[in-house]
């Protein structure tokens, strides 16, 4: 039987590692589910895979597109079925790593997309009376739920609609969101607050190390930071050193804190956005439980 087995949750988790552990267990692929990494100049913004990690487990959806072509769900969605339906013809199983929370949906369930056209990357440059316009033109009953104002969300709906080619109040209509596969879906978390916070400021510390800051000037010379990619946590932030409205050290820490704050939202989505198992990442002999689950969940073609 083909089977998905996903591990998804909050950022600087573990996560990778311990699918890794699992594919090796399993003789599975990974397909990595995160719409920055998917572009090759965004490797360390991305936190991807180190290619010593991906030496011994296949990995896909990495580094598969230049920021300058750019890259949908419904493009991504397109690719990712075509990689697990190529694993599983060649008796390969299949383990989804991630936290792009609208990416993963669109794998796990019959979500339908119209190819998009070529994304606008003007929002940026709009004022929120324009964007609420817009948004009133595109989708009147989504706008209903959006104040004029919330001009972040205001741009989060336009992208997705430019994504989606249709309006986001028909679209969620659309799907009867049914599994394409059985699944197996495991959240990471971890329980212990203070601790999350300290190694996601150790990984932006390390992302530093590794050369972030060039990194994003390099992607900066190819594209301006109105490109969706670049309003990537770890990113966006860098267009205030760069024209020098703000200290290297204002940046990073600025960095740390929207990590910090992206981990709250992950943690609200995913209790209300996917039925899944929740794991303590901190809980070692929960994390050795939970994975055996999984390596006996997949290795097993009959449940």
């Amino acid at each position: 039987m083909n089977k998905l087995c996903v591990i998804t949750g909050l950022t600087a988790t573990g996560k990778s590692q311990l699918a890794i552990d699992i594919a090796k267990a399993t003789n599975a692929i990974i397909l990595s589910v995160d719409s920055v990494a998917v572009y090759k100049e965004l490797s360390i913004a991305s936190a991807a895979p180190t290619p010593s990690q991906q030496e011994h487990v296949p990995h896909y959806g990495i580094g598969i597109v230049s920021i300058q072509d750019g890259m949908d769900v419904a493009r991504f969605q397109a690719y990712a079925l075509n990689v697990i339906e190529e694993a599983f013809s060649q008796g390969k199983k299949v383990i989804l790593v991630g936290g792009s929370g609208l990416y993963l949906n669109a794998i796990l369930f019959d979500y339908v997309f119209t190819q998009a056209d070529p994304i606008s990357h003007e929002y940026d440059q709009v004022d929120n009376e324009t964007l609420y316009k817009w948004m009133i033109e595109k989708d009147p009953t989504l706008a209903q739920s959006i104040h004029p104002n919330n001009r972040k969300r205001l741009i989060r709906a336009l992208v997705l609609m430019d994504e989606l080619q249709t309006t986001k109040t028909l679209h969620l209509e659309k799907q009867t969101k049914q599994l394409r596969y059985p699944t197996k879906i495991i959240t990471c978390d971890m329980e212990n607050r203070d601790v999350h916070r300290q190694l996601m400021s150790q990984r932006v510390d390390q992302m530093i190390e590794e050369g972030l800051m060039q990194e994003v000037m390099n992607a900066y010379a190819l594209v301006d930071f109105s490109h969706p990619a670049m309003s990537a946590i770890g990113v966006k932030q860098w267009e205030g050193v760069f024209n020098q409205s703000i200290s290297l050290e204002t940046g990073i820490e600025l960095i740390k804190t929207k990590t910090h704050q992206f981990a709250k939202r992950q943690r609200t989505w995913f209790k209300h956005q996917l039925n899944s198992e929740w794991l303590m990442m901190d809980h070692p002999e929960h994390v050795k439980q939970k994975k055996e689950e999984c390596i006996q969940w997949l290795n097993n073609s009959q449940e």
